[in-house]
């Protein structure tokens, strides 16, 4: 996907866009990482790669690139049961256990501990391997994109755990889910936070910064741009994880992934996790939001 004579995107594979939020066409570049360029809104903030991949160029990285997030959530399967039922117990305040459909479910960690909770669990994963597995847990299968399923019934609560910054327009793919809930349902997404405090001091040498695979970065204000303009309120709004080791690695000259920093309280021994997420600068946010006619009250006779 990349020319290895200019280390940029070969042209084949990319088109530039307006702005994903707001559709202005005003934007400075932030720095350049693995072939492509971020750039940023100069009207609404949004975060964006442009050039941006192809529809169909991204449906062919996806098909030959594993992204062994099946491994990874069994290594890591004590990290990931903290955060899944973080945002599962969020929702139980907006809706009660009913139909769901997790979006890009991986080998289905996340179904499985809906389950557990009373879900009627379906799962929508491209990748055959995950996919299986996930089948294999006695979860409803899909493996085609979400615009090529017919369902025949509707969903209380659609997930989207870390599949959102993924979507390259995120309008129109938000009111194509808003058809498939309920009259009551709920949207829950987990999204990287381009706001967050360890995006804006390690810049490109943070992890969130993949101008392939995330093409859609929003922070809190951009994320209720969109979820207005796509007929949604946002109900929920939280950010998680502060990468406090991972700061303070980065600021200690060491790798910010593989350094020696254990210190998870305190950043410089000044800033604590609980004034990072109080004032939303976590590096992801949690998100659960309702399609805007549920709020539309009937007029007074």
């Amino acid at each position: 996907f990349i020319d290895p004579r200019t280390g940029k995107f070969f042209e084949r594979h990319v088109r530039m866009r307006a702005c994903p939020v707001c559709g202005g066409k005003k934007s400075h570049a932030i720095f350049f990482k693995d072939g492509g360029t971020y750039v940023k809104c100069e009207t609404c903030t949004m975060v964006y790669p442009n050039p941006v991949f192809k529809e169909s160029s991204l449906k062919e990285f996806y098909q030959i690139v594993d992204s062994g997030q099946a491994k990874i959530t069994v290594a890591e399967s004590d990290f990931y049961t903290e955060i899944y039922s973080r945002g599962l117990k969020a929702l139980t305040h907006f809706v009660k256990p009913g139909t769901l459909l997790d979006v890009g479910c991986g080998s289905g960690f996340f179904l499985d501990i809906a389950k557990k909770k009373k879900w009627q669990t379906t799962g929508i994963e491209l990748s055959p391997s995950d996919a299986a597995i996930a089948a294999s847990h006695g979860h409803r299968m899909f493996s085609d994109p979400i615009e090529d399923i017919t369902f025949t019934e509707k969903f209380s609560a659609i997930t989207l755990w870390d599949v959102f910054e993924h979507i390259v327009e995120g309008g129109p793919y938000l009111k194509a889910l808003s058809k498939l809930l309920t009259k009551d349902g709920v949207v829950f997404m987990q999204i990287p936070n381009s706001d967050s405090l360890a995006a804006r001091i390690m810049r490109e040498k943070c992890n969130m910064f993949h101008t392939l695979g995330h093409v859609s970065l929003y922070n809190p204000h951009t994320i209720e741009l969109m979820a207005k303009k796509s007929g949604f309120k946002i109900v929920h709004m939280e950010t998680v994880i502060s990468e406090m080791a991972v700061i303070n690695n980065f600021l200690n000259y060491e790798d910010p992934y593989f350094g020696s920093e254990k210190n998870t309280n305190k950043l410089l021994g000044l800033i604590g996790a609980s004034d990072i997420h109080a004032n939303k600068l976590g590096y992801k946010m949690q998100i659960i939001m309702k399609p805007a006619r549920a709020y539309v009250r009937a007029p007074l006779l």
